[in-house]
């Protein structure tokens, strides 16, 4: 089961609908909806893979109207075939009504909302399930684990038919300090979101508690192990620092042993010459050691390039 699969039904097994029923069903319906025109008559059908998703619409559609007509197929063992669920005409008029989808002027014509009835979604509860609802029929989300690109990161969208659905939940979101971006695919309007620690504050809002637990849990692990790997590339480009840079001054040593010899040069400087050579890779914290700590790494360091400023100006004088 993917992580989107597993947040989708920890939402279905959580509370966040409770008083906010028809918010939550509206949401379902206009992003995992399609309106029926037949004689004359308008119903809906709500269509899906996830088995689960459509059980607790009907389920929803149930509880605040008993009289409706629900018909959802047996769902087939290991089938991910597209499930439809569809609501008797009359049911489904009502709740299309009362969700704001269906509309009738004073002149008895009908219109159709792609955004619902805003009075559903006035105090924040009822926007959280409204967004919950919109997630579960046209939510998705993906996480680096579940992808075999590695260097694929965090994604959260939603995809609706219209512009307007695709900005109100851009709202809504914003209200919560949760930032996402739109943008347009094909027929469809995206509502998308990168950011790990944004997705993981819209998991816990919309009630996926173990999920939200989860993800926080894999971004302490990457950053954890981001920390470790640039400590270890630090780690290594000093090794490459201090390697290439005895090997250069073991080079300029030896062009002064084989010109003026390094018995000529102050005690000092034969001193470290003969330490680098014996000790090519060493550090100059290990030098230090080495000497006894009775100078600094900054007095090893004047020496050693002193070292090979000697040796360029006999370079340099040769040529």
């Amino acid at each position: 089961m993917t992580f989107s699969s597993k947040v989708k039904n920890e939402i279905i097994n959580s509370s966040i609908a409770v008083g906010n029923e028809l918010s939550m069903l509206c949401g379902i319906v206009l992003s995992a909806g399609t309106i029926v025109i037949s004689n004359k008559q308008m119903s809906f059908n709500v269509i899906s893979e996830n088995y689960a998703l459509l059980a607790y619409t009907k389920k929803l559609i149930e509880k605040m109207y008993p009289q409706a007509m629900v018909v959802l197929p047996q769902q087939k063992k290991n089938s991910k075939q597209r499930l439809l669920l569809s609501v008797d005409v009359t049911s489904a008029q009502e709740i299309l009504f009362d969700c704001g989808i269906l509309n009738r002027d004073e002149n008895g014509r009908m219109s159709i909302s792609l955004v619902g009835d805003n009075h559903l979604i006035i105090e924040r509860e009822a926007k959280i399930a409204y967004l919950a609802g919109t997630f579960l029929g046209g939510g998705s989300i993906s996480i680096p684990q579940e992808n075999e690109n590695k260097t694929s990161g965090y994604h959260m969208e939603w995809s609706f038919a219209s512009s307007n659905q695709a900005n109100l939940i851009c709202c809504i979101l914003a209200e919560e300090d949760l930032f996402a971006k739109m943008v347009e695919r094909g027929d469809n309007y995206v509502v998308y979101i990168k950011g790990s620690e944004t997705i993981s504050t819209i998991v816990a809002l919309m009630g996926a508690t173990s999920s939200y637990l989860k993800l926080e849990s894999q971004m302490v692990d990457r950053q954890m192990r981001n920390l470790i790997n640039r400590q270890s590339n630090c780690i290594n480009a000093n090794i490459d620092k201090t390697v290439s840079a005895g090997l250069k001054q073991i080079e300029a040593i030896n062009a002064i042993e084989s010109t003026i010899k390094l018995s000529s040069l102050p005690s000092s400087l034969q001193e470290i010459a003969n330490i680098r050579l014996a000790n090519p890779e060493a550090s100059l914290t290990d030098i230090v050691e080495i000497m006894g700590n009775k100078i600094t790494k900054s007095a090893v360091n004047l020496r050693l390039r002193k070292l090979v400023q000697i040796a360029k100006e006999l370079g340099d004088t040769n040529d």
